[in-house]
């Protein structure tokens, strides 16, 4: 095997053989059978991820003379080995491992795990480093495909938020908790739903409010720096409950109203998967609630307003 390896890595100086490609290459061979493509783009796509000065790409492909080369070898449905090589001029060594999954394990997450083992084995650090000329700018934004990554290496996205905003037309600001789930179904779109809890109080008088909502929105990578940005429009369902007391008398009454929020989120990625994330929503409803008590007046749920929320998050 190492010397299979080895004449595969060795350097061809024949006429004809295009340039080196920017970043140093590490080239993934899986056997027994080549994987779906769906299931080899997300190896690569972790594997390039794991790298700071390298990228992944199929042994099958031409894109320049790999600085290692990786074997994924499946042993059976749940056992892989993986063995990665450098290259001779980089001081040729092998390291490996064996990953066990389980059968509940999907199978996108298992292939993630491989191209990420994959990145720890290569450590980029040991691989030839590009010209200095060729060194991308710090600044210059990402690269082609960054994107797709960004959006398919975290399909599935939870959050958990603290929630203040506008809740009586007058009167005191609604607090609560708010639980919202995303998941992208193309490279910048995504399917969103949340539910909000929230509650104000004044005087002798507690209202709470129970949204739940459904809609779409765009994702906007690296929006600004390590920012990603998010633009929602979901339909809004509002159930408002109001309990008054009056002496010794307390009246409840509760109603559900439809509505149309809009909203803007910003993400600040961490550490791996885990997320910060800070929201701001306008709601629209099918008018204000009146609140009334004994036959009289006693506050209005607003119609409309904005509403703030921060939280975190993780992506599966």
């Amino acid at each position: 095997m190492p010397v299979h390896v080895r004449a595969c890595l060795g350097r061809r100086d024949h006429a004809g053989y295009a340039p080196g490609p920017v970043l140093p290459v590490v080239a993934v061979q899986v056997s027994p059978s080549p994987p779906q493509p769906v299931l080899e783009e997300r190896l690569l796509g972790a594997c390039s991820a794991g790298l700071a000065h390298a990228r992944c790409i199929s042994a099958g492909t031409s894109e320049g003379e790999p600085e290692a080369i990786a074997f994924v070898s499946w042993l059976d449905a749940v056992h892989v080995s993986i063995q990665v090589g450098l290259s001779e001029r980089n001081q040729a060594a092998w390291r490996s491992r064996e990953l066990t999954f389980t059968e509940q394990d999907p199978e996108l997450e298992r292939w993630r795990a491989i191209g990420f083992t994959i990145a720890l084995l290569a450590d980029d650090r040991r691989l030839s480093p590009p010209p200095p000329a060729e060194i991308p700018m710090a600044d210059t934004g990402p690269a082609p495909g960054d994107a797709v990554l960004d959006a398919e290496g975290q399909p599935v996205q939870a959050e958990l938020l603290g929630v203040v905003g506008t809740g009586l037309s007058e009167g005191p600001l609604l607090l609560g908790a708010a639980a919202r789930l995303s998941a992208a179904f193309a490279e910048h779109f995504f399917v969103t739903g949340g539910v909000d809890y929230t509650l104000a109080q004044a005087a002798a008088l507690d209202v709470r409010w129970f949204d739940a909502s459904l809609g779409l929105g765009l994702y906007v990578p690296r929006f600004w720096h390590a920012l990603d940005a998010r633009l929602r429009v979901e339909g809004l369902a509002e159930n408002v409950a109001a309990t008054a007391e009056l002496d010794s008398l307390t009246d409840q009454r509760s109603a559900w109203v439809p509505g149309l929020r809009l909203g803007g989120d910003l993400l600040w990625h961490v550490a791996g998967a885990w997320l910060v994330s800070a929201h701001v929503d306008a709601f629209w409803l099918d008018g204000s609630t009146a609140i009334t008590s004994a036959g009289g007046p006693v506050a209005t749920s607003a119609g409309a307003g904005l509403t703030f929320g921060l939280g975190a998050g993780y992506g599966f």
